[in-house]
């Protein structure tokens, strides 16, 4: 039997890919203050960035959990066949700021260690990326309501 890539198939492929991101996020929290501790020991910080890491890792945590379940609505939608409907454009604009946040959030991390800019800058390409994708599918929605009102 021939082995045959579609789009349902590339649809559930994403879906168990959020779904285990979602489930890695929560490890990761679960594990924050061993990991934060971890850090500042590898890294030889300072003790007291500790505390200050831990609490940006949870506001992001926050802002992950959010954006991979608006991402997992959303492609729930998308596989029921509702794309273009005004759901993903929210979905859309929840998920471009949960990386805005997490952009800032990293960006300013980096005062304590500097590699979390490139965090901080790769949050904030894909938060643009993400609304660019955002206003398309607005345009969209109101292009399709036009058509569905026209007689």
């Amino acid at each position: 039997m021939k082995f045959t890539w579609n789009d349902q198939k590339s649809i559930i492929l994403t879906r168990a890919v959020v779904a285990a991101a979602i489930a890695g996020c929560a490890v990761m929290t679960v594990c924050g203050p061993w990991l934060t501790h971890w850090m500042v020991s590898a890294h030889a910080l300072p003790p007291a960035s500790g505390p200050v890491l831990l609490g940006m890792g949870y506001v992001c945590a926050v802002l992950a959990f959010v954006m991979l379940v608006s991402l997992y609505k959303f492609l729930r939608r998308i596989e029921a066949g509702a794309v273009f409907v005004p759901a993903n454009v929210t979905a859309l604009r929840r998920i471009s700021w949960c990386c805005a946040g997490a952009a800032v959030v990293c960006l300013a991390a980096a005062y304590i260690y500097l590699p979390f800019v490139f965090l901080g800058v790769a949050a904030a390409f894909m938060a643009l990326i993400v609304r660019v994708l955002k206003n398309a599918f607005a345009q969209a929605v109101r292009m399709k309501d036009e058509l569905d009102y026209t007689i």
